[in-house]
């Protein structure tokens, strides 16, 4: 039995990101009372590796919650509750020094060097298959464990744990080693609606039975929300906490963004509603109370979130991060990419819009599969199309070249629904958050393109919100997450497409669909032609 907030209660919630460390501090109604942030480093050691020092995380971590509380002193005092959310992102420990090139020791989610692992799980034949869309997305866990269990065999041999990065902070906030069911549920190959949830059998046949031996992974995990321990004196100590204060099992990044946006009533309009996080990447979030097995698209997740429902996870896995490069890389460019640049651009292509309409950049088409595709083919290994290329190099061409860029994303967002929707969905609502709000020419674009009604919540925090929803219940302030959702969603704001681009978006859409099925000829073909000279599709190792 839950108890009454107290008014007076407040909730901490860390989101962990790809570049930064978040935490916010929230009252029980959902209020954001506070928020600080704290950068740490990427690093690249290697082509098609991406890879953390953990404790270079956990330092920006506990610099971000400590920050957070002063800001609000009081009402640090009174945390009820505290949870994680943290991108995708695979943390190992080992014997001796860190086990990953550059001195690292966390998978980055966008690592990549498991493409040629991940098409060798697919072609297994495996019954986990239908539960990750048909194929295996090289960011996932296990493509990443065998690839580095042949490449670093002496590495492997070290290895003690493997755990979701949620699951680490939460294990250095309490002592407890604990897994999280929602990392478990999506990103290994785990199925828990069967009696033995693990594909013992694949990992067997792999040759990688002996990864469930590192740390807890063997154990029962335990659902989001519930009590993964409470903070040490150590940690409070590090981070400024109260010793003793309860701290929830976490989640992933995008999960805990829908949470944050889904809105009141979504369990009665679960069907009809898509969660969009879309920043660096992009992730749609859907949920079933039945089973439903769609191509190219990841699960059904049972119970990764919500307890007895089917979680799908779509996803595109450059978005933020393309017109990033656009900025970074194209002469015309006014400078790297950066928040003031991606508002003076889109201000400015926005006003040539406003000029010349639909003929603006009307050669210029692009299929936005720079690092492969989530969905909804399910494919990591295929890449971009772009046509209309010329020699320019002015600021107008890459006004365009940004502008296709950006509309290519909203088009394959769209693409996504459709896909969703010939599968058992009837989505007509999409609740947008991350950073493309902040972008108003992607939130022009959403809000004309997607063929649904696009609508924003009245929170600058979305992913921390449903962190701290999570929170909440972990801290006995809310029965489950449906409750929390219920007491803490913020207002939502629905943005009405303007009738005038349909026609344009329309002709815009079918030819993304013509360059997509072209696209996928041409990566068929490239397969091919690679299997007769022994070539594979991620390059070297």
């Amino acid at each position: 039995m839950t108890t009454p907030p107290s008014p007076d209660a407040t909730l901490l919630a860390v989101d962990v990101g790809t570049l930064s460390a978040r935490a916010g501090l929230f009252g029980a109604d959902g209020a954001c009372l506070a928020t600080a942030t704290a950068p740490f480093t990427l690093l690249k050691p290697l082509e098609h590796h991406a890879v953390y020092r953990m404790d270079e995380i956990w330092a920006a971590t506990t610099a971000a919650i400590r920050a957070c509380l002063a800001a609000e002193p009081e009402a640090a005092r009174r945390v009820a509750a505290v949870a994680f959310d943290a991108t995708s992102s695979l943390a190992l420990r080992a014997d001796g020094e860190r086990p990953l090139d550059g001195d690292a020791d966390v998978v980055c989610w966008m690592d990549h060097r498991g493409e040629a692992e991940a098409e060798e799980i697919g072609a297994t034949g495996d019954r986990w298959l239908a539960y990750v869309g048909g194929s295996v997305s090289p960011e996932i866990n296990l493509p990443k464990l065998l690839w580095l269990k042949r490449h670093r065999p002496a590495v492997w041999a070290r290895l003690t744990a493997a755990r979701d990065l949620c699951d680490e902070l939460a294990l250095r906030l309490t002592g407890t080693d604990r897994h999280s069911l929602c990392g478990l549920a999506a990103k290994w190959p785990y199925l828990p609606n069967d009696p033995d949830p693990w594909r013992r059998d694949l990992l067997a046949d792999l040759g990688v039975a002996d990864l469930l031996k590192l740390g807890r992974l063997d154990e029962p995990p335990s659902p989001v929300g519930a009590l993964h321990g409470h903070v040490s004196a150590q940690a409070a100590a590090e981070t400024g906490l109260a010793a003793g204060t309860p701290v929830a099992v976490g989640l992933i990044d995008a999960e805990a963004g829908a949470l944050g946006v889904i809105g009141r009533g979504y369990a009665r309009a679960m069907n009809t509603v898509l969660a969009m996080i879309a920043g660096t990447s992009s992730s749609h979030m859907a949920w079933a109370a039945d089973e439903r097995q769609i191509s190219g698209v990841w699960g059904p997740f049972r119970d990764a979130v919500f307890p007895g429902f089917w979680m799908h996870e779509a996803g595109q896995s450059l978005s933020g991060a393309a017109l990033d490069a656009v900025l970074d890389h194209h002469p015309g460019s006014p400078g790297k990419a950066s928040g003031e640049h991606h508002r003076d651009t889109a201000a400015a292509i926005l006003a040539l819009l406003d000029a010349e309409g639909p003929a603006f950049a009307a050669r210029r088409h692009i299929v936005p599969d720079w690092l492969g595709n989530r969905a909804p083919l399910g494919d990591g290994s295929v890449r971009a199309l772009v046509t209309g290329i010329g020699e320019e190099t002015s600021r107008r061409a890459f006004h365009e070249h940004y502008y296709a860029t950006a509309r290519a994303l909203a088009l394959q967002a769209r693409h996504i629904v459709d896909h969703l929707n010939r599968h058992g969905y009837a989505i007509s609502r999409v609740t947008l958050a991350g950073g493309h709000i902040k972008n108003p020419l992607m939130m022009r674009l959403y809000r004309d393109a997607l063929g649904a009604e696009l609508v924003t919540s009245d929170t600058a925090e979305p992913v921390l919100l449903g962190t701290a929803m999570v929170a909440a219940v972990g801290g006995g302030l809310a029965p489950d997450l449906f409750g929390a959702v219920e007491r803490m969603a913020p207002r939502q704001t629905v943005h009405p497409a303007d009738p005038a681009w349909q026609a344009a978006h329309e002709r815009s859409y079918r030819t993304y669909l013509d360059l997509f099925e072209v696209r996928n000829r041409i990566e068929r073909d490239a397969r091919a032609l690679m299997a007769t000279t022994g070539q594979g599709m991620a390059g070297a190792a």
